[in-house]
């Protein structure tokens, strides 16, 4: 009741916000495209005095606005201009002190005339900031044509992908995806590795989210918005992809193969849209490890050094698609579907071998060479449907409600086999562990937003999330003097997992003068229940939470933006880190999850500061993150040569950092994109019944440059660089991987042939390799993990008919957090 009472004396407040007015001369307004009727996003709107010179200008938004500031008292008028279409005049503008004058809706038809007889290039911003969140455009990353998401993200300032892939923001993993302003709750690396590079807009880095999102995810969300589609008429966009044969082969069994293509078709006609993407691709990686590990039992020391194959093979292809129909200006209905499939072989071919001593007397006590074959498969086939309905009040509110569900089946199979590394026929040990994951997720929700004055606006909303996972796992072995296969019971389960969360929020934004502002509270009931057929009382986890958060920008003069934010956030466990059974991965390692692990909660203040000039920008921001009950994957020993892995809440971490970057015009032949971020980072409490008390200072480097050789070539060059780095019980090394990448424009402009080289090492660099560290009272172990360098790909991209809307699909809100 306490926290309802906070949260109803916010919502007084935010209602009450809108009567601190200020007033300021400025102009204002909208530019639509004509036939859809859509925000132009990017359109230039210039000010002139009466004489016709210059007074000041801007870019509109994501929703077509503009609002031009500090404008002095006079007569004005408007032109509008977007690349394509018809310029537009706006005339008669008085201005007086004090006073704000709203232009209205200005719309621009194409010209299709001149789109047919000449051929312009132009360059979009390749960042941008808003009041909660840094946007940057995805075709500047030329490194990622042809690849997925991640190959974007690894690109931006505050994100780093380590050699397993896995992304970070600011130093965490923990983060949300959205798509084209869509919530979901799935897992963010397989939904990003699932995603086309080419069909990306823009990513949206949002690090203080405000109460209308999800709480999810303690670093913040990434908002990815697709490529726009057709007016009426059509748009298609495809692309292929194919692997050169590899540079080296690191002794794996079989070569790589890479190869694939997207296609994305959008039609307009009146009040239908229909869009439509498919993709598949085929990404082999080839690599292997090279690991030490030591044990100390009962005074006997085990040396337990491994080497061997550890490659990749991948695949996937997906359909999505979305229809809807604008029955009138305030009612539009959008029903969608994204069905697919996924599959990735991870092969670890590993020699070992084992030699134990006696500590007292340094006596050998025995020795045992053997080579491991393990092929663990991870599958996942799905169905997402959605239903979504917006209805706009005649005073412009509107009420957004929609639903969405997913059918999901998850597993796959992983098979250990021990063999005499000289006669692969003479085996010690087979098993088998079978996994089935199906799922089951919904969500309902509406949202409902108030204008308020000039500027000010009111949202509301309700959101009920349900998950229901079930595991059934078996693990099989063979009995070798028999020749046959027998269930073992202390390494099979069977769980179900469900979670139920009610969400309320309310927030209030509001334009005063330079000063932008936002503020609301999220309150959100959370019901969590694990049960094992192995244990009678289930594992149950309530709670109710409060989520407040605040943003606030001030515009200053001569291009200086500042800025300032608060969120607080939750980092829900998945099924995958609750599991209470052990599971056996491969001959050195065997998993089990804690069905008592809480979420982490987040806090993260920021302050910043963003500089525009006619070259570009530059920004700055401080971050401070604090983390209760920070999740670390730890390891303990299960026996004297196999390491049990498990999740533990460590204790509390604390992040404090800076990140900066730049996007610069150095010439008209030269460009620079470069960022930065280096924090801070600490954990204190207790892992096993020991003291943890470890820090360190990490940075990132993510950079390129591009050089424009002719009108229709480029030249760009990609730095990824991530800095050594602290864990609960160990340290990773740092990660490096530079890129090069050859441009060519054909086809007057619609097409496009690209040659990249990808990890380039040259045997200098150390490229895309990380060693990971840990070690405890009575273990220690350290593995290099090798991965493919000198990667070279070719690219070719068509599009026809760039003009029009951005397209939303529909996307996996539960079974892809637990592929």
């Amino acid at each position: 009741m306490h926290a309802l009472k906070i949260y109803v004396l916010v919502l007084i407040g935010t209602l009450a916000a809108h009567f601190a007015w200020g007033q300021t001369a400025s102009v204002g307004g909208t530019v639509l495209e004509h036939a859809a009727q859509q925000p132009l996003e990017f359109s230039t709107v210039s000010l002139y005095r009466s004489d016709s010179t210059l007074a000041t200008g801007a870019l509109t938004d994501s929703k077509g606005s503009f609002v031009l500031k500090d404008v002095k008292v006079g007569t004005y008028y408007l032109k509008v201009q977007f690349l394509g279409y018809e310029e537009k005049h706006v005339s008669g503008i008085t201005l007086t002190k004090g006073q704000h004058v709203d232009a209205g809706v200005i719309v621009l038809q194409a010209n299709r005339a001149l789109l047919d007889e000449i051929e312009v290039r132009a360059e979009k911003m390749g960042a941008y900031h808003q009041i909660d969140k840094q946007v940057y455009t995805a075709s500047q990353f030329q490194a990622s044509q042809g690849g997925n998401a991640v190959d974007v993200l690894r690109n931006l300032p505050s994100l780093t992908v380590n050699s397993e892939g896995d992304v970070a923001m600011r130093g965490t993993t923990g983060f949300i995806v959205m798509l084209d302003g869509k919530a979901m709750q799935a897992d963010p690396l397989v939904v990003l590795n699932q995603l086309p590079a080419n069909t990306l807009e823009s990513v949206e880095i949002i690090t203080t989210p405000s109460s209308k999102y999800d709480p999810d995810g303690k670093a913040g969300i990434i908002n990815i918005t697709t490529k726009k589609g057709a007016t009426d008429g059509y748009y298609i966009l495809a692309n292929a992809q194919g692997g050169l044969p590899s540079v080296q082969d690191y002794g794996n069994e079989k070569r790589p193969i890479r190869f694939g293509g997207d296609i994305t078709a959008n039609y307009k006609k009146q009040k239908w849209n229909a869009s439509l993407s498919a993709n598949y691709k085929r990404d082999d990686i080839a690599g292997y490890r090279d690991g030490t590990a030591k044990s100390y039992v009962d005074n006997v020391y085990t040396d337990f050094p491994s080497v061997g194959e550890r490659s990749y093979h991948s695949y996937s292809y997906g359909v999505k698609g979305v229809v809807s129909y604008q029955a009138d200006k305030n009612n539009l209905v959008e029903a969608g579907f994204y069905a697919g499939k996924k599959s990735q072989f991870r092969k670890a071919n590993i020699l070992y071998q084992q030699k134990r001593v006696d500590e007292t007397t340094g006596a050998p006590i025995d020795a045992l060479d053997y080579f491991n074959e393990n092929l663990r498969e991870r599958k996942g086939d799905f169905v997402v449907t959605n239903l979504d309905y917006t209805h706009t009040f005649p005073k412009g509110a509107t009420l957004a409600v929609s639903g969405l569900y997913e059918k999901t089946i998850l597993g796959g199979p992983t098979h250990n086999r021990d063999v005499n590394p000289e006669q692969h026929a003479h085996v010690y040990n087979e098993a088998d562990m079978q996994e089935n994951n199906p799922l089951n997720g919904a969500r309902l929700k509406a949202d409902y937003a108030l204008p308020v004055g000039k500027k000010g606006k009111f949202e509301a909303g309700y959101q009920y999330r349900y998950l229901l996972h079930k595991g059934d796992f078996v693990y099989s072995q063979r009995d070798l003097q028999n020749d046959t296969w027998f269930v073992r019971d202390d390494l099979s389960s069977t769980i179900r997992l469900t979670r139920n969360i009610h969400s309320l929020y309310s927030q209030f934004s509001n334009e005063v003068g330079k000063l932008s502002y936002t503020a609301g509270l999220r309150l959100e009931e959370v019901n969590r229940v694990l049960t094992d057929k192995s244990v009678a009382d289930p594992y149950v986890f309530k709670r109710l939470n409060l989520f407040p958060s605040a943003n606030v920008l001030y515009t200053l003069n001569r291009g200086y933006k500042l800025k300032a934010g608060y969120s607080r956030r939750i980092a829900h466990t998945t099924s995958n880190m609750m599991n209470p059974f052990p599971a056996r991965r491969h001959s050195e390692t065997i998993e089990i999850g804690d069905p008592n692990l809480l979420p982490e909660y987040i806090d993260v203040v920021e302050l910043g500061g963003v500089k525009d000039f006619n070259k570009g920008s530059v920004f700055a921001n401080v971050y401070y993150r604090n983390t209760q009950h920070v999740i670390n994957r730890v390891n303990t020993l299960y026996n004297d040569t196999i390491l049990l892995r498990t999740y533990t809440n460590a204790g509390n971490a604390h992040a404090f950092g800076l990140e900066a970057g730049a996007d610069l015009k150095l010439t008209a032949w030269w460009s620079l994109f470069a960022g930065g971020n280096v924090y801070t980072y600490n954990i204190q409490g207790t892992v096993f019944n020991a003291d943890v008390n470890t820090s360190s200072v990490n940075y990132s480097i993510n950079a390129n440059t591009t050089f424009r050789l002719s009108p229709t070539l480029t030249l760009q060059w990609t730095l990824n660089y991530t800095s050594e780095t602290v864990t609960a019980q160990g340290v990773d090394s740092r990660f490096v991987i530079p890129t090069a990448t050859v441009k060519k424009t054909i086809l007057k402009g619609q097409g496009s042939l690209s040659l990249q080289w990808q990890n380039i090492d040259l045997g200098v660099f150390g490229s895309n390799a990380q060693r990971i560290t840990t070690r405890g009272a009575d273990f220690y172990s350290s593995t290099d993990y090798t991965q493919e360098v000198d990667v070279f790909r070719i690219n070719f991209g068509f599009q026809l008919n760039k003009i029009g809307k951005k397209l939303k699909f529909t996307e996996s809100e539960f079974g892809e957090k637990e592929f």
